[in-house]
């Protein structure tokens, strides 16, 4: 499903929703075990996910270089096994929600955002994150993040959501470590 941006009073909820083959209790397992969630998820997660837990968020590549320390943290703010997983991550707040869907179920990534021009950004990796989630439950290897399969997604919604939100944001313009070749 193609990615949604909405106003949400001075936020903005960005969500992203697919439909996977695997009941929600498998699926709950790949997005909470540190081993299974950081083969999809943008950062490794060190922390419980119980209620008012402390969490952290570790780039293994350097990804994270000038992020402040803040931007590194979060808490778990709802847990609802294996339905509902909601936490912040700095001042972003990530909703999953999982609903039974015959054999499988629909997943849902909502992130709540302050700045308007990440919309097109996050959207693009999201679906870049949520293609790895369905590659680690069917037991493949997942993909190296390619620039280029990140760029078309991002210009894509830079087309879908620059008319309503203003310029979006391109990280890959003077980021260190994405190179114009694809390697990051």
């Amino acid at each position: 499903m193609e990615a949604a941006l909405e106003r949400d009073g001075p936020r903005y909820t960005l969500v992203v929703e697919r439909r996977l083959d695997h009941p929600p209790e498998k699926v709950w397992r790949v997005v909470t075990e540190p081993e299974l969630l950081q083969q999809w998820f943008p950062a490794a997660v060190e922390g419980g996910w119980s209620v008012g837990a402390a969490l952290r968020f570790v780039f293994l590549h350097g990804e994270g270089e000038g992020l402040s320390e803040e931007e590194l943290r979060g808490e778990v703010l709802a847990v609802d096994e294996p339905r509902l997983l909601e936490f912040r991550w700095g001042a972003h707040v990530l909703k999953f929600e999982l609903e039974p869907d015959g054999s499988g179920c629909r997943f849902r990534l909502s992130e709540t955002i302050e700045d308007p021009s990440w919309g097109a950004r996050n959207a693009a990796g999201w679906e870049m994150c949520l293609d790895n989630l369905d590659l680690v439950l069917e037991g493949g290897a997942i993909l190296k993040f390619a620039v280029e399969v990140w760029r078309a997604k991002f210009r894509h919604y830079v087309k879908k959501f620059e008319a309503t939100y203003g310029p979006q944001d391109d990280p890959t313009a003077d980021h260190p470590l994405l190179t114009e070749d694809g390697d990051g």
